[in-house]
């Protein structure tokens, strides 16, 4: 039984932030593009069309919601469909053949782009991944279907559907299809909520104002209404967590002399611009080990990489495979993010480690007190601390 509750709650969560925002801000600044995109596709997608790469190419336009390591779903798409436009063109009709069942026709089509790109790699002596999992298969799905199938995003529909069962889980190693179907029926339930609401209508009017596509379903509206809220309660976590490390270290400043820590020369001012700073020179940075940034089956990239208990930071896999959750903390800093980082691991050895892969973690700061190195003491063995400086120079231009 899903609990209706819930369900209302979610609901006014986003709408709290519609009013807050205002509805042409959200529709046209920051979440408007996708209901373009699908009129995009309606537009342009034509099997039939003999020059597949170019169709393809423009019916698929670069977004997010094919994106993940540099757009690769769709430019590993494309790339099939230039080199064996035969196999991806019987692919792609064997994925959106309404006949079948659309939970086999998902585990299907992820095995159909496994040959191909095995063909792929070993016409270029490459080893190229395919990125085309559950998440760019439902948009295709969606795309092609905007009336009948759901755009899921891993990560925040997860997030969701344990926000609304707390027991929601789905086994490791199941198959992208049945994957969709235990995601499906928490979908529906809110779908069918808020379908007929007509402050969810005032909404979803603006978002396909001038398109062809007037989301009759609901699916896509319901597919912003997770998306959206997802994101704003993972943050929330977070900034709880935050809040509540500052109200501490406010209260312990009181009595604690800081006197030999007050120059903050090497410190970013934003804790975003370390992470940028961080992603951006990636591979000149000593970490200490060699790592990589994670990237899921789809290509969704480990940057501000959402849980449903808060938002990590940067997640990374090393050398050997072991994930490594990095959160970053801009200056000096204390001994509550240990339990904040020992929360990540934790979730990530639940939901992404199999039993072979350690979890470690990695706490970056400008600064550490001395309750901060006390703490990792007691968890050193999976937990590491190191301050970042960051030293501009000048140079004659060549």
């Amino acid at each position: 039984m899903i609990d209706q509750e819930k369900i209302q709650e979610w609901v006014r969560e986003y709408l709290k932030y519609i009013q807050d925002i205002s509805i042409n801000e959200h529709v046209n600044s920051i979440e408007g593009y996708k209901f373009k995109l699908i009129d995009n596709f309606q537009k342009y997608f034509d099997l039939k069309d003999p020059d597949l790469f170019g169709m393809l190419e423009k019916s698929i336009e670069k977004s997010n919601l094919v994106v993940g390591a540099q757009y690769w779903p769709r430019n590993m798409l494309l790339e099939y469909a230039q080199n064996f436009p035969k196999e991806t063109k019987i692919a792609l009709e064997n994925f959106l053949n309404e006949k079948k069942d659309v939970y086999i026709r998902l585990t299907e089509a992820v095995k159909d782009f496994d040959c191909i790109n095995e063909k792929l790699r070993k016409k270029t002596k490459g080893n190229q991944n395919t990125y085309i999992g559950l998440r760019f298969l439902t948009v295709l799905l969606s795309y092609k279907y905007p009336e009948k199938y759901n755009a899921i995003k891993p990560n925040e529909w997860k997030f969701f559907a344990r926000f609304i069962n707390a027991d929601f889980l789905i086994p490791k190693h199941t198959s992208v299809g049945e994957q969709y179907r235990f995601y499906e029926k928490y979908i529906e339930e809110l779908r069918l909520y808020v379908k007929n609401r007509e402050d969810i209508k005032k909404i979803k009017e603006v978002f396909t104002r001038g398109l062809s596509f007037d989301d009759s379903e609901s699916h896509w509206i319901t597919q912003d209404i997770i998306y959206i809220t997802a994101n704003l309660l993972s943050r929330k976590k977070s900034e709880q967590a935050e809040n509540k490390e500052q109200s501490i270290e406010k209260e312990c400043s009181l009595f604690t002399d800081f006197s030999d820590t007050e120059d903050n020369t090497g410190f970013v001012p934003l804790e975003k611009h370390l992470e940028e700073y961080i992603i951006k020179n990636w591979d000149i940075i000593d970490f200490g080990k060699k790592l990589f940034i994670y990237s899921d089956d789809d290509g969704t990239l480990g940057q501000q990489y959402i849980t449903d208990v808060g938002v990590i930071d940067i997640l990374a896999k090393d050398a050997e495979g072991n994930f490594v959750v990095m959160e970053l903390k801009r200056a000096e800093t204390k001994y509550h993010v240990v339990g904040q980082i020992l929360n990540y691991i934790t979730w990530v050895e639940e939901n992404l480690a199999s039993n072979k892969q350690k979890v470690l973690g990695m706490i970056v700061v400008g600064r550490a007190d001395k309750t901060l190195k006390s703490a990792i003491k007691q968890v050193s063995n999976k937990v590491f601390l190191k301050e970042y400086r960051v030293k501009m120079t000048f140079n004659d231009p060549k």
